[in-house]
């Protein structure tokens, strides 16, 4: 039996577009996508975790496995957490079930800096760009890495701030987070143990309690994959870029 865990957070109403993991891309619900990138991760088992039997059925539809989870559930995280409860994996992977282009790759590279990185309590994953217009949106976060990937801080605002704009500087990258964690078991079970951070309610993301709290978390660099899908906008764009694919 595998000693690592995938598991797809599967929320039904999502402020910004209600049910987005149903929405179709190619005939597709997004949260197929999500599931099938999962398994050809090869890191283990996977199911989805929701608080909706509609999403539950639609995985079911297309041969997936899934688990019915709290509506009361804080985050999704939490939910998480409550889907590995009653398991015994050491390592346990959150993808988030709005990435439909999320790598495989990048998911076996979580899960294996998760496990050969004994200082990690958490790993996750981070794309560099010079793009302007991605640094620049708030809903594109950013992440402030240090020596061996490990973050120092993340944010919505543009960060670090550059005070010149010398050659060097332009040439440096930003780093911009992708939405996947990896938890050693123990972690996971400090984490949902933690109250919420002050940090982590200025920006409204819950890593920064992790880190607040004195937690290691520490990245992967991949390649830019595809749109995430918070808005209606972003299912547009997430279909014209499967157009695009072989």
């Amino acid at each position: 039996m595998s000693d690592t865990l995938i598991i797809i957070p599967a929320r039904y109403g999502s402020t910004r577009l209600p049910a987005k993991v149903l929405e179709k891309i190619q005939n597709k619900p997004v949260i197929e996508w999500v599931y099938k990138a999962a398994l050809a991760a090869k890191c283990g088992n996977v199911i989805v975790a929701t608080d909706n039997k509609k999403i539950l059925a639609a995985v079911e539809a297309f041969g997936g496995k899934a688990v019915m989870t709290s509506e009361s559930c804080p985050s999704g995280t939490d939910r998480v957490f409550e889907a590995a409860r009653k398991t015994k994996a050491a390592y346990i992977i959150n993808v988030q079930g709005d990435e439909p282009f999320i790598s495989p790759a990048t998911i076996k590279g979580v899960a294996n800096l998760l496990k050969k990185d004994k200082q990690a309590d958490i790993a996750t994953a981070c794309i560099p760009t010079l793009d302007m217009n991605l640094i620049s949106n708030p809903n594109n976060v950013k992440a402030v890495l240090g020596k061996g990937g490990r973050a120092l801080y993340f944010s919505r605002s543009v960060v670090p701030y550059k005070r010149d704009n010398t050659p060097d500087v332009k040439a440096a990258p930003y780093y911009r987070h992708c939405g996947i964690y990896g938890y050693k078991r123990a972690a996971l079970e400090r984490f949902v143990k933690l109250p919420k951070s002050s940090l982590e309610n200025l920006e409204k993301l819950e890593q920064l309690r992790a880190l607040e709290a004195g937690m290691i978390i520490k990245s992967i660099l991949i390649k830019e994959s595809g749109p995430a899908i918070d808005t209606a906008q972003d299912l547009k764009k997430a279909k014209a870029f499967a157009k695009k694919l072989k």
